[in-house]
């Protein structure tokens, strides 16, 4: 078990993956969805990573990520060669957890809950994660990202110090 109030936790998607079905009922179809997240520096910056701290504050996280990040920063021809919708499931809490994430003219546009399959009246799940773990996905994905940032902008330093 991840610890959800240990905001530090990671896991990559590879480690995801490599857990079969441990931490996703599809880590295969999870992984093909994530690929579309097109993540740059500027994302450090937005306001979701501050507001939504404590474990009163992960439904929020959650809502925030799915419904108004994810859409933004998602590649529209991804989604579109992944047959243009994946539902989600993020297990554990509860209906705040359900996420329907689709291309609607040339845009993505993430809606709270899941399809239905008319003829079962089921609903229909392309995959589902548990909430600690795409927490600890998107920890680990975030902390790349910082450190490819610092990186580049350590490079960028040297290379104008060395210039004057």
């Amino acid at each position: 078990m991840i610890d959800m109030r240990n905001s530090t936790a990671r896991v990559t998607m590879r480690e995801i993956t490599a857990a079969g079905r441990r931490y996703a009922s599809n880590p295969i179809a999870l992984a093909s969805f994530m690929a579309g997240v097109r993540l740059a520096p500027e994302v450090l910056l937005e306001a979701t990573w501050r507001n939504t701290a404590g474990a009163a504050g992960n439904f929020a996280f959650f809502r925030n990520l799915m419904l108004g990040l994810l859409p933004r920063i998602y590649d529209v021809r991804h989604l579109e060669t992944l047959g243009g919708r994946f539902a989600l499931r993020v297990m554990g809490i509860g209906r705040h957890g359900e996420f329907t994430t689709m291309v609607v003219n040339r845009r993505v546009v993430t809606l709270t809950g899941l399809p239905l399959d008319e003829v079962a009246g089921t609903a229909i799940i392309d995959a589902s994660i548990r909430a600690d773990v795409f927490l600890a996905l998107w920890n680990d994905m975030l902390a790349e990202l910082a450190e490819t940032t610092l990186t580049r902008i350590a490079m960028a330093r040297s290379v104008s110090q060395q210039t004057h």
